[in-house]
């Protein structure tokens, strides 16, 4: 298997490398038509090649090169001299892709190019967001070879603005820069700018300079308009100059690509031939090249309207075709409403079929747990009333032996002291979920209540006494909280009589956990102690306690260095 891999990777990654190899070298064929003005074969090159990968299996892989070529669709038709909205809808459209697959320097050349979409269209505010937006590209991945595009772009922006100092400045950057990278574009454009700034100076030798410079440039690149209309801005220098005999061979120069010029181009040329010949005293030629500037510009207004003609027609098929595309979507939305409403409408009425079903089968299920429940609510009910009656008979043994014990002179004592035994009870079977069963008591909840209930019945308000409560026990039988109530009871109230009656502040720490298969109460306060295991011929309380301990077949451990102590243990 790992040969066969191997094997497969020999053969297919040479063709994959030379296929990329392939493309890059179209798309620098494409560069290439452009840079020579090549603009129809540079439109269909770069179409069928953007065709080509956008339908293959392969368009993931080739999401770099398709957006350089979307690029180049904007930039052929930003160069010949067509609507600017058109280039500026595509370059909108990848900016975010571009971004995303983090192209830095195509990202780039789309702000600069969307720049100079919305300075022709006059939108100068909106220039300079996207230079701007540039620059802190250029800066910010060090895209030192566009620097002297966007300097071409910021030069002409200040141009807009009327700011020539600044135009001049970044003219010259612009031309340094170009110059460094080798990028002829930009340092034609440059010359163009310079030309622009020595022509507002009147400083003729010097736009001169830049004219011959630039007329080099696109005579390499065989730009037959564009070098015509450098001859005839050389021509016009000279005309004013006064040097009439170069102005005539330069404007000569200029008119021989006259059949190759459009009339946008033709009307000026004769005009200015006109001048020169006047100038020369040549009249007759003079009279000549007038009529002619006359009838190119009526050929050129005539295209003109035929142009807005056309675009007018455009827009109005245009318009047609979207009215007729929106009459069709409101139908299909009306049709498409309709089917959702039944569709709708019939789910909603299976459901409350559903519904209604399901309902019927929850109240006969109901029906069904209720009468179960009763059943069980008479067992527990049965249950309860036989653990009310045990509790009493304990109630009554305790009455009994008390009856039996010597030395109860205060009977508000003895009263007292029935009374929160009694409570203990009572508050065990309140505690009980007679919902669920009669067997489980929580814990925390009856010892926190019935503590404070016990100690409340001793609080003369003349002490202050803390009562400390911590159970890491959350449910237990009722047979263990029983005897749990009455010793906290019994111990709760000895510690309020007898603990703290040399002192006005006291503490009583209770806790309950589990450590293991073993239970342990801790019960201590920091009164004056007393031994437990000492025989007490008062009261019979430590008797009851110990009692209790029996019952819940428990062991304790005691000490009284400070205060009382006590830890029972029981399973």
């Amino acid at each position: 298997m790992l040969k066969t891999i191997l094997f497969s990777l020999l053969i297919f990654s040479p063709f994959a490398m030379a296929q990329d190899f392939a493309l890059d070298k179209e798309i620098k064929e494409i560069d290439s038509l452009i840079q020579y003005n090549q603009f129809e074969t540079a439109q269909r090159k770069t179409d069928n090649l953007y065709q080509k990968f956008s339908n293959s299996k392969e368009r993931k892989k080739h999401k770099t090169e398709l957006l350089e070529l979307k690029f180049r669709q904007a930039l052929i038709l930003d160069r010949q001299d067509g609507p600017s909205m058109q280039p500026l809808q595509i370059l909108l459209k990848i900016t975010d892709e571009a971004e995303a697959e983090q192209l830095h320097s195509l990202s780039c050349r789309i702000y600069l190019l969307i720049a100079l979409a919305y300075e022709k269209a006059g939108n100068l505010e909106l220039t300079h967001k996207y230079l701007n937006i540039a620059y802190q590209k250029i800066r910010k991945n060090n895209l030192e070879n566009l620097y002297s595009t966007y300097c071409v772009r910021k030069s002409s922006y200040h141009r807009f603005t009327k700011e020539w100092d600044s135009m001049q400045y970044y003219a010259y950057r612009a031309k340094e820069y170009a110059e460094k990278y080798h990028n002829e574009t930009d340092l034609s454009d440059s010359y163009l700018l310079l030309e622009i700034v020595a022509n507002r100076a009147q400083n003729y030798e010097e736009y001169l300079k830049y004219s011959f410079l630039l007329l080099k440039y696109r005579s390499k690149y065989n730009d037959y308009t564009a070098v015509a209309a450098v001859y005839c801005d050389i021509a016009r220098i000279y005309l004013q100059m006064n040097n009439f005999s170069k102005a005539l061979i330069y404007s000569d120069s200029a008119y021989g690509f006259y059949n190759e010029l459009s009339p946008s181009y033709k009307y000026p040329l004769a005009k200015e031939r006109s001048e020169i010949y006047e100038a020369l005293g040549n009249t007759d030629s003079a009279y000549h090249y007038f009529k002619q500037y006359h009838n190119d510009f009526y050929l050129f207004l005539k295209d003109e309207n035929n142009l807005k003609t056309k675009k007018l027609e455009e827009q109005y098929q245009n318009d047609k075709k979207e009215a007729t595309i929106k009459s069709k979507n409101k139908q299909m939305l009306l049709i498409v409403s309709l089917l959702f409403v039944i569709a709708v409408a019939s789910i909603l009425l299976i459901l409350q079929n559903r519904k209604i079903n399901s309902r019927n089968k929850i109240i006969n299920k109901q029906l069904a747990e209720l009468s179960k429940t009763l059943e069980q609510k008479q067992v527990l009910l049965s249950e309860l009333q036989h653990r009310v009656k045990n509790n009493l008979q304990h109630v009554i043994s305790i009455l009994e032996i008390q009856k039996e014990s010597v030395d109860f002179n205060n009977i508000d004592e003895l009263i007292r002291g029935n009374q929160n035994r009694i409570h203990s009870m009572a508050l065990l079977h309140k505690k009980l979920n007679v919902a669920d069963n009669v067997n489980d008591v929580d814990l925390k909840r009856y010892v926190t209540e019935l503590s404070e209930l016990v100690k409340e019945s001793y609080d003369n308000h003349k002490k202050k006494i803390t009562l400390n409560i911590k159970c890491g026990i959350e449910n237990i039988s009722i047979e263990k909280a029983l005897p749990i109530g009455l010793i906290l009871t019994e111990l709760i109230s000895n510690s309020m009589k007898h603990a703290f009656k040399k002192r006005s502040i006291g503490i009583i720490n209770i806790e309950i956990t589990k450590e293991q298969n073993t239970n342990k109460l801790y019960y201590s306060d920091n009164g004056s102690g007393f031994d437990f295991n000492q025989p007490s011929e008062k009261g019979l309380g430590q008797e009851i306690i110990k009692g209790l301990i029996d019952q819940l077949d428990g062991s304790i451990e005691t000490k009284s260095d400070n205060g009382f102590d006590l830890t029972v243990f029981f399973n």
